[in-house]
């Protein structure tokens, strides 16, 4: 499978994020890794990359300041759709979370935590098929 250029991981869990990273880069699934720690955060770091997204955002839903949803109300509002993919990375179980999740045009998965090996390699092959059609 190709070898994505970058993902963005929006967690304030800084152990998860760790993990997150450490596995993500063991099965060589970005050239880059950025990591930021809740929703305002996310919003700067793309503002300063000038229209460079990243393929795919992993994004906790539970953080201070900006959470999950308010990020993807911001990412709409903004015309962004459609310059990422984006999974819901989150501890949250709640059926109505996963529900208000698909309402949202670019957001192709709701993982909850950990992300394993397995779970990482099959949200890649999904990222590549809405991407790339299969």
């Amino acid at each position: 499978m190709k070898k994505l250029k970058s993902i963005l991981l929006i967690d304030d869990d800084a152990v998860s994020n760790m993990v997150t990273e450490m596995m993500l880069t063991d099965i060589e699934a970005a050239k880059e890794i950025k990591i930021v720690f809740n929703g305002e955060e996310a919003v700067g770091y793309l503002e300063e990359r000038c229209n460079e997204f990243p393929e795919l955002i992993l994004l906790d839903i539970n953080m201070p300041l900006m959470n999950g949803f308010d990020f993807l109300d911001y990412w709409e509002r903004s015309g962004l759709t459609g310059n990422s993919k984006i999974c819901m990375f989150t501890t949250s179980a709640l059926r109505e979370d996963k529900e208000r999740a698909k309402y949202y045009s670019d957001v192709i998965a709701y993982v909850e935590k950990p992300l394993s090996e397995n779970r990482a390699k099959k949200l890649l092959q999904l990222l590549y098929e809405s991407t790339f059609g299969g």
